[in-house]
């Protein structure tokens, strides 16, 4: 997932090529190339006839595979139990079956509630789309809070330690029950939200849907790429959701932060939306970070290079898609979400050694009233810039409790 920034094309134009225009293409929540209806009816379903395609034969192979592949699972976690204490490669491999399950189950429910949808059409009018969106809505906060979040987090044996603004502490196995619940909606209250999260693995952005979708409508604002898993293709198309084109470059982007500023343009004080954005842009890791320093220190930047230099487990924030959201936010309280432990699944590799089995996550959200959001831009980039390094340090912290914890701690350089 990606916030939104100013950004490189990735074929840079010259002198003689002029870019590309894109046009905001209003179904699929995404900028197109193509304006024609036709055309960008034919690009979706281009895209959903592989995509299907794919997870429909990779289900079927794995399903019929799974007997043999859980024996040869088993045999590897008694080969390293000594060492790792769980069952890590059986909990992969139900994970993948079951992510590929719940794929399956969400692209049936969507087509589902489009038919039922069509048939309550004929009994009562939705001129608005209102029931639309309610049932497509609860359907998202089944399938992403409690099938993706719940059933995931489960079968890998996580448990979740959450805390907001120091007031909420709970400790958790996913899904939470309904004490919980009351007790995170208290603490958060009424009224629209903008959440500004860490970006260390592919798990973490189930986070915000797995915290909150059960009493709030999730907003989203990803990777174009993300089209390509097909569930998430068809269910974020039928709510406001942004598919973001990273690629936009300088003159491209207008088109996209147009996309972002509507995100949370039509916020009401009473209405339960939250947006969701992870200013980073992309996943942390030692490398991403060192190519961010270089970059800064190929253009001389040294102001941007000293705040990237002194971030050790986040990168340097980008401010443009943040910077939009607030412009255009009306009434929203904002949300710093902070965890540590989804890192453990920042790549494959790690995913398959079950780095993230049997693990503690922690999560921590500080709430930031509406009326104290700073005013000017240059004190809204300040702002920012400061609270990455509270959560950079809040997880230093966390990864020096871990290790101590495991006995891996090391020694700190004088």
């Amino acid at each position: 997932m990606s916030g939104a920034t100013k950004t490189t094309p990735s074929s840079p134009t010259t002198g003689t090529k002029k870019p590309i225009k894109r046009y905001l293409h209003n179904y699929g929540r995404y900028s197109s190339v193509y304006k024609n209806s036709f055309a960008l009816w034919a690009e979706k379903w281009y895209r959903r006839s592989i995509s299907i395609s794919l997870i429909s034969i990779v289900l079927v192979v794995l399903t019929i595979l799974f007997p043999v592949l859980a024996i040869v699972a088993l045999a590897f976690d008694m080969y390293h139990y000594k060492r790792r204490k769980g069952l890590n490669y059986v909990r992969i491999l139900s994970f993948f079956e079951s992510y590929l399950l719940i794929e399956a189950i969400a692209l049936f429910s969507t087509f589902l509630i489009y038919a039922l949808y069509m048939v309550s059409l004929v009994f009562a009018s939705d001129p608005e789309q209102k029931r639309y969106f309610r049932w497509n809505y609860w359907y998202q906060s089944w399938w992403g809070g409690k099938m993706l979040f719940g059933w995931s987090t489960s079968l890998l044996g996580i448990q979740v330690e959450l805390e907001i603004d120091g007031n909420v502490k709970e400790k958790f196995v996913a899904p939470y029950n309904g004490n919980i619940k009351q007790r995170i909606a208290d603490s958060l209250g009424v009224g629209p939200k903008i959440v500004f999260s860490r970006h260390a693995s592919f798990a973490d952005t189930l986070v915000p849907q797995g915290i909150f979708s059960q009493f709030y409508h999730m907003r989203y604002i990803v990777k174009k790429e993300l089209l390509w898993d097909p569930a998430l293709d068809v269910s974020g198309s039928r709510t406001p959701n942004f598919f973001l084109f990273r690629d936009a470059g300088t003159d491209g982007m207008d088109v996209e932060m147009d996309a972002i500023r509507s995100m949370v343009s039509d916020f009401k004080p009473s209405e339960p939306d939250v947006t969701c954005i992870w200013p980073e842009g992309t996943r942390f890791s030692k490398s991403k970070r060192e190519k961010v320093l270089e970059s800064f220190k190929k253009k001389n930047d040294t102001k941007n290079y000293q705040l990237a230099s002194n971030l050790k487990h986040t990168l340097l924030p980008r401010v443009g898609g943040v910077l939009a959201l607030l412009e255009s936010n009306p009434c929203g309280d904002i949300l710093f979400c902070y965890h540590f432990g989804m890192e453990a699944s920042s790549n494959f590799s790690q995913m398959m050694n079950g780095e993230l089995c049997n693990r503690v996550v922690k999560i921590k959200f500080e709430q930031i009233k509406y009326k104290d959001i700073p005013k000017t831009k240059q004190e809204r980039i300040d702002w920012l810039l400061n609270k990455w390094v509270d959560i950079d340090k809040w997880v230093a912290k966390q990864d020096e409790l871990y290790h101590a914890e495991k006995g891996t701690l090391k020694p700190k350089k004088n």
